[in-house]
């Protein structure tokens, strides 16, 4: 079994003037264990290096409250699983649900939601509402969320797989009828492996993703200094700069 990948976000300057501005002298600095799946280009995991849009939103953030992070690539269920328990503390990305908040505590920070789109291979009938999947077989990634409507519907047939790439890849062998990803996650996926398949007029609208730590993370009482963070981020337009990366 391959050793998990852990990447190093923040560094000794961070520890400066912008985290004593916002963080009490004499505590020591939050050394925040974050995990989260590989999902380009809101999470990415490459060069050893975790960058996308939600993690160097968060590294900003960080930097500026001079909290120190460790970010874990791992699937989302066990993400999740891993915050239950407490054997991490933080992860950026999910969608609120009522499980979900036994075990999490949602910040108040919260980032740009992305509709969810639907890929087929181009000889597939259009797909305009949820009536239409009836009879599909749909690829998801395990451990996701898509929106109440989509989530509850008990008459979609669903398959669970570990990554989208793997989803939309079993589209073009025919061994699944379409698979629901984010949209600019689906476009990039489809570009680089140049599968042929067409984006469909159905949408999901994109649900407000969090911030979360655990329960039973030992720095929830701190998570008003990055709260604080990312109010600076908005205010001096590094948060607007950030997204037009994106």
């Amino acid at each position: 079994m391959h050793a998990p990948r852990r990447y190093w976000l923040g560094c000794a300057a961070s520890w400066g003037l912008a985290g004593r501005a916002l963080s009490a002298s004499t505590e020591p600095p939050v050394q925040l264990h974050v995990v989260g799946s590989e999902d380009p280009p809101f999470r990415i995991f490459e060069g050893g290096r975790a960058r996308g849009l939600y993690f160097d939103l968060l590294r900003a953030a960080a930097e500026r409250a001079g909290w120190v992070l460790t970010i874990e690539a791992v699937p989302p269920a066990r993400a999740l699983q891993m915050l239950e328990r407490g054997a991490a503390d933080a992860m950026v990305g999910p969608l609120r649900t009522p499980e979900r908040e036994r075990f999490l505590h949602y910040s108040r920070i919260t980032l740009p939601p992305e509709d969810k789109a639907f890929y087929t291979r181009r000889n597939a009938a259009p797909l305009d509402s949820l009536d239409d999947l009836q009879g599909l077989l749909i690829g998801v990634q395990r451990g996701k969320r898509y929106g109440r409507s989509f989530d509850e519907d008990r008459q979609l047939r669903r398959v669970e797989v570990s990554e989208y790439r793997s989803a939309l890849t079993m589209v073009e062998l025919n061994r699944l009828d379409v698979a629901v990803v984010p949209e600019r996650q689906g476009d990039r996926i489809v570009g680089t492996l140049g599968l042929k398949l067409v984006k469909q007029p159905l949408r999901l609208p994109g649900e407000t993703p969090y911030l979360v730590l655990s329960r039973q993370s030992r720095w929830v009482s701190r998570l008003p200094e990055l709260e604080r963070a990312f109010d600076q981020l908005h205010r001096d337009g590094s948060w607007a700069e950030i997204l037009q990366r994106y």
